[in-house]
């Protein structure tokens, strides 16, 4: 098992396996091709966001992204987890754990957040077990 930042030459796959993750019922619905191209772009340069790729003896087997943020009631440079997706083949191997140690260890912070649809219980599990809990705010967006 390997984790490492995205690079130029995972456009392909990275591109197929996004694509794979917003047709699956882990999300609540698709994204236009386009935001998930310009996404890669932002990951590659790695600034305000990273993209992690999963690999088992040199297959990949998914990725992760996370995304930064400051907030003064953290006291500092926060993480999000914003997006976590394993090929169904390599599932229930570790690698969900694995890639959030690898976070933890290698991109400190005073907090790291996520979110989690209430229907999926495997995930949530996994977040309970490494010390997540809800925080009992409402999350809501403004699509623009």
């Amino acid at each position: 098992m390997n984790i490492r930042e995205i690079t130029l030459a995972d456009r392909q796959v990275y591109l197929e396996m996004s694509a794979e993750f917003y047709s699956s019922p882990a999300v609540m619905h698709d994204i236009p091709a386009k935001f998930r191209e310009d996404a890669f772009e932002e990951y590659v340069k790695g600034e305000r966001a990273k993209c992690f790729i999963l690999e088992d003896e040199g297959s990949v087997a998914g990725y992760g992204i996370i995304t930064f943020y400051y907030s003064q009631e953290s006291g500092g440079m926060c993480v999000l987890f914003d997006e976590l997706y394993v090929r169904k083949e390599y599932r229930s191997r570790g690698f969900g754990h694995a890639y959030f140690e690898y976070v933890f260890k290698n991109c400190p912070a005073p907090r790291y957040l996520l979110e989690v649809e209430p229907e999926n219980v495997r995930a949530r599990a996994l977040y309970e077990r490494l010390g997540f809990k809800e925080r009992g705010y409402t999350y809501m967006s403004k699509d623009m």
